[in-house]
């Protein structure tokens, strides 16, 4: 039996023979016939209908196109929920290194990412490659990756490794540090992430630290519960004493999980500016669906996006694009760890509070739209207010070339959009 197979459906290889889509309707194809097709031998069809035999990933791929279905048609898709990333893979009709050859990854990388999910440092798409290659969705990928016995024991041994370290370093007196370089726990989970040592000290510098907070807070609600004269202040310190340290107990468990996922999704400084940059270009705008931001004063490689936190779009032959719901929720979620990775990067603008209520920045960006376009188009605020003070000196509107048709002409209290063909005889800023 081929392994890893196991859920390969001999019923619905035979249904599917059975009921084949030809030119004159349903019709069934004769086990002879689709032996023929797939180069096996009739007795061979025969076996994977009985379930005696299982096709090898090549097979069940020839044995989908000759049946013109899909290769998890023919598996027993029921159970896919405990399907690990190889399932997926062979279940898709590809063998490991038909996806090696398919990606230009080496074959030790690869096995790597399907096996124990330690995603290529410098490929930080990759988990987005892998989706389309086998044709996923990555939700259903993240899963697969989740089933892998080896991740699973991973974070298992990343709580114990996480608890040891708050024991040892979050009581301490003193400026918060974080934990020793030459911490042995540090140093285990720095390797079970493949990533380097300073890497993981960083983030854990951030994680611990929130939880520092949080044990502060506990214990000087619990000076009052202890010290103080008034009872309502001492009972109200108690339930505050509480409510901390069930915060700090929920904070710790989530620690592994949020290394997990941070790794897996982590991009370069360069990627996470652009991220940074775009979730303040839409701060004030993420509910309107409506609104996209100029990609060229964003980005000056495209390609470098991931697919699944940011949609790009084409607005006639302006280039667009705006977070998608992962990428906000990943720049919330992540903006502190990034933040201790990468110290220069400028950070996500934060909601203000009034009474209560959030507020974004005064009257949010400003928008124009392309003619008879529903979209509606925004630049970078400081980008914006730089050519409005140069309108201002020189009393013109200043020009911004958004595409080989288009110039935005920015005035000091305007914004108009002009044909190429109609712009001021200056060379407009790109």
């Amino acid at each position: 039996m081929a392994r890893g197979l196991a859920d390969f459906s001999p019923s619905a290889l035979r249904e599917y023979r059975m009921n084949v889509e030809g030119r004159s309707g349903v019709q069934a194809m004769s086990a002879d016939a689709l032996a023929r097709a797939v180069g096996a031998t009739k007795a061979q069809i025969l076996a994977y209908e009985n379930g005696h035999r299982v096709p090898d990933p090549p097979r069940v791929r020839a044995l989908a196109r000759a049946l013109k279905v899909h290769p998890w048609q023919l598996m027993n898709f029921d159970v896919h929920n405990s399907w690990t990333l190889a399932d997926y893979r062979r279940g898709a009709g590809l063998r490991a290194q038909d996806v090696v050859s398919l990606l230009g990854i080496s074959p030790k990388n690869y096995r790597r990412f399907e096996s124990e999910g330690i995603v290529p440092s410098r490929r930080p798409r990759f988990v987005d490659e892998v989706a389309a290659v086998l044709g996923l969705p990555r939700r259903l990928l993240e899963g697969a990756i989740d089933q892998a016995p080896a991740v699973q024991r991973r974070q298992a041994r990343a709580f114990e490794l996480v608890v040891a370290m708050a024991e040892r370093y979050v009581p301490r007196p003193g400026p918060w540090r974080g934990p020793a370089l030459d911490d042995p726990n540090l140093i285990e989970l720095a390797a079970s992430y493949g990533r380097p040592v300073q890497r993981i000290r960083r983030v854990l510098t951030y994680e611990l630290g929130e939880l520092r907070q949080k044990q502060v807070r506990a214990q000087r609600e619990r000076v009052i519960a202890d010290y103080d004269t008034d009872r309502h202040r001492q009972t109200g310190a108690r339930h505050a004493t509480e409510r901390w340290n069930e915060v700090f107990d929920r904070i710790l468990v989530r620690i592994p999980r949020r290394l997990e996922q941070f790794h897996r999704t982590a991009q370069p400084s360069d990627v996470w500016q652009f991220l940074v940059d775009l979730y303040n270009v839409d701060a004030s705008t993420r509910s309107d669906a409506g609104v996209w931001a100029v990609m060229k004063f964003l980005c000056s490689d495209p390609e470098v996006l991931p697919t699944h936190l940011v949609q790009r779009h084409t607005v006639e032959d302006v280039e667009v694009c705006r977070l998608s719901t992962a990428g906000a929720s990943h720049v919330n979620l992540f903006g502190g760890l990034y933040a201790a990775l990468y110290p220069g990067v400028r950070r996500p603008l934060r909601a203000t509070s009034r009474g209560g209520a959030k507020t974004r920045s005064p009257g949010g960006p400003e928008t124009f739209s392309l003619s008879n376009q529903p979209e509606r188009l925004v630049i970078p605020q400081p980008l914006l207010e730089s050519a409005r003070i140069v309108a201002a000196d020189t009393k013109s509107a200043f020009p911004f070339r958004l595409s080989a048709r288009y110039y935005l002409m920015v005035g000091t209290n305007s914004l108009s959009l002009v044909h190429a063909d109609e712009a001021l005889p200056i060379d407009g800023r790109d």
